[in-house]
């Protein structure tokens, strides 16, 4: 059968990239506690495209995917699968990009009722002839209250909803935990959320966070003081949107390890 991708392009320019989005795939992962965790991830996976032929092999790159669809998700892993797409379609590169919710267990603080949140996260990788790269991206919740309101109120304080996304390059041969990752944002937010709170524990929470005000400033200082001492990370950014519960807009910073903008 004729190979059409092979052929002539109308216009002869190169694609940086080209590829599928949105497939959809179980796959499973270490957990920090030495077990594993199933979950379902939403997988993009780009190549490049010279400009000589008219399309790649979109199918490629879904089988190169489920071919290792048993094995445990890790940065080789997908360095391992970046690297056969790349040969198959005869590409310079190939990034995968994994988005996949994250299951953690969290026991509320009083009553000791279990419950489980989520945290949202993506593996990026790029693989080249001149570039080897994973990142990291963690996005959890958290509760922060507003220093300020405390300060002037006679009672009471306003909080926001933050929203928390730790951006990493670890270095290589390192591995990165992805509960340290949430760890470190919520010990400096105002309080962690938890998916089940009893009266006692609603209590807690309550007076936890009014006992601890976060600026969305002090939030992203506070964890990149957590991070910058360790030796794991080549980069890493961290992100806070507050939910501003009397605005309609939200409080944002951003603070990287190499102070790019």
């Amino acid at each position: 059968m004729q190979d059409v991708q092979k052929t002539q392009p109308k216009h002869n320019y190169a694609i940086q990239r080209v590829g599928i989005t949105g497939l959809i795939l179980p796959v499973y992962i270490s957990t920090k506690d030495g077990s594993q965790q199933h979950t379902v991830a939403n997988i993009d996976v780009f190549v490049d495209l010279d400009a000589n032929n008219k399309g790649t092999h979109m199918s490629r790159l879904a089988i190169g995917v489920q071919k290792f669809a048993e094995h445990q998700l890790n940065q080789t892993l997908l360095l391992d699968i970046a690297e056969y797409i790349k040969e198959k379609c005869e590409a310079k590169t190939c990034q995968l990009i994994y988005h996949f919710p994250y299951f953690i267990k969290k026991i509320a603080p009083v009553s000791k009722e279990p419950g489980i949140v989520h945290c949202n996260v993506d593996f990026d990788v790029t693989k080249s002839c001149d570039l080897t790269k994973f990142q990291m991206n963690v996005e959890t919740t958290a509760t922060s209250l507003c220093p300020c309101s405390k300060e002037i109120s006679d009672a009471g304080a306003h909080n926001q909803r933050s929203k928390i996304k730790v951006s990493c390059v670890p270095k290589q041969g390192q591995w990165v935990w992805i509960e340290d990752l949430v760890e470190a944002s919520e010990l400096n937010s105002s309080c962690e959320v938890y998916s089940v709170l009893k009266r006692p524990d609603e209590k807690y929470v309550t007076e936890r966070a009014y006992d601890r005000p976060h600026f969305v400033e002090d939030m992203v200082r506070g964890i990149f003081v957590s991070l910058k001492n360790s030796d794991k990370f080549d980069w890493f950014q961290i992100e806070v949107s507050n939910e501003e519960s009397i605005h309609t807009h939200c409080a944002y910073a951003k603070v990287t390890s190499n102070g790019e903008v």
